[in-house]
């Protein structure tokens, strides 16, 4: 019994921490895009071309 507990709860973590991973990816990348285009209103590539 205990044995089978420990495997359910390693998977909710597993699954818990898969989710919350692609969400943060999706968060960062959702946000940057956005930013570039109606706050900065450059991209980040751009403005690195500039100083190079």
């Amino acid at each position: 019994m205990g044995a089978e507990l420990s495997v359910w709860i390693i998977g909710v973590f597993g699954i818990v921490a898969v989710v919350c991973w692609f969400l943060s990816k999706l968060l960062i990348f959702d946000s940057t895009k956005h930013d570039e285009q109606f706050v900065w209103l450059r991209s980040v590539e751009e403005d690195a071309s500039k100083k190079e």
